[in-house]
């Protein structure tokens, strides 16, 4: 059992499924030893079930971000109490903290390295290209372009919804082939510093809230 410092109190909380759908938000409202409580002074929570297996990503500017698991054991229109807490991995934790997302971005620079059907190698480079996200998470994004991109291709994007002109660099893990003749391109943010990583924080968080409302 996890058991968090009370300077967690007071921080915003996301809960989420195992399969991460987005279930309600709220601010931490106790710590005790044995389980956390969830409140909301805005808005009714909605019901969840008992002892459903609930993901709880927390943010404190000061204390640092959390991702625990747990069992639900009360769930009111005014409070969710969660049992059982145990604490995911950093990987596991980036992988859980993603949102949908279809904000433009801007490529700054990039080069792709390829081979063409002579044998031949040649170069592509791409400067300030315009393209729109897939989703976002703390590990990396995925975007969605008609550019000829590889695995292991890097790149400067810049985010045009975060308003921080925050530059983060990129490198593309995995293409993926859409339905709408475009391909999507899973990306993995390189060497962030603490400032680049509070930025998203807020940025994903004020993401969620504003998908919340639009579920409710």
């Amino acid at each position: 059992m996890v058991i968090l410092p009370d300077d967690y109190i007071g921080s915003s909380c996301v809960i989420k499924s195992t399969s991460n759908d987005l279930l309600t938000m709220g601010i931490l409202h106790k710590v005790k030893d044995t389980y956390i409580d969830i409140n909301s002074s805005r808005n009714e929570l909605p019901e969840i079930p008992y002892n459903m297996v609930v993901k709880v990503e927390i943010y404190n500017a000061k204390q640092g971000f959390r991702v625990l698991v747990g069992n639900v054991y009360l769930s009111t229109s005014k409070i969710v109490r969660i049992i059982n807490l145990t604490e995911a991995t950093n990987d596991e934790r980036r992988q859980y903290f993603r949102i949908s997302s279809r904000s433009k971005a801007v490529i700054l620079r990039i080069s792709h390295t390829y081979t063409d059907e002579n044998g031949e190698t040649g170069e592509l480079e791409y400067l300030n290209q315009n393209v729109q996200l897939v989703d976002i998470s703390l590990g990396g994004l995925m975007f969605k372009s008609d550019l000829e991109l590889g695995i292991g291709d890097t790149f400067d994007i810049v985010i045009e919804e975060m308003r921080d002109s925050m530059i983060y660099n990129c490198t593309i893990r995995r293409v993926v082939p859409r339905a709408d003749n475009l391909v999507g391109y899973g990306s993995e943010f390189m060497d962030m510093t603490n400032l680049q990583e509070d930025l998203l924080y807020k940025y994903i968080l004020k993401r969620q809230n504003d998908q919340l409302r639009r579920i409710r």
